[in-house]
This record gives C-alpha cells, sequence and structure tokens, in this order.
C-alpha cells in the first residue's frame, strides 16, 4: 500500500492483457475450425467443373424429352 492508502498494483493493466489474450484465442479457435471446414467442404476447380457438366447435360436431356403442343393454347380473352 503507498500513503494514500491505495494499493500499488494497477488491475486495469491485467485486465486488458487478459481480455486480448482471451480475444486471440477466439481468433485462433475461429481459424482452426474455418481451416477444417475448408478442408471438409471445400472442393476443387476439377469437382466443380464434373459437376456442371454433369448438370449440364442432365438438364439438355431432360429438355430433349420434352413434348411440344401440335396446337396452341386457346386463347383466354372472352372477345376473340
Amino acid at each position: 500500500m503507498d500513503s494514500k492508502g491505495k494499493n500499488i498494483v494497477d488491475f486495469g493493466s491485467a485486465r486488458k492483457n487478459l481480455k486480448n489474450k482471451k480475444k486471440e484465442d477466439q481468433r485462433a479457435a475461429k481459424e482452426k475450425q474455418a481451416e477444417e471446414n475448408r478442408v471438409k467442404f471445400g472442393r476443387t476447380k476439377a469437382e466443380k467443373k464434373r459437376d456442371k457438366q454433369t448438370t449440364d447435360r442432365r438438364e439438355k436431356k431432360h429438355d430433349g424429352h420434352k413434348i411440344e403442343p401440335m396446337f396452341p393454347a386457346p386463347s383466354e380473352d372472352p372477345k376473340e
């Protein structure tokens, strides 16, 4: 204790350091989780290209099997 009866130790800076350390640890944990997710869920360019080609091929085949109407649909305009 100093002459005025106060503590000499400054706990404010200790709190700041602890808070900053906690934030750094949380950021590091988030980054670690993000890296794991990138490995787990990420796809290579070749995989994305293959999937797009497969999807395009399926859509083209599906569209090729559509039946076009022989006669136009009747008009819903009552004047005609």
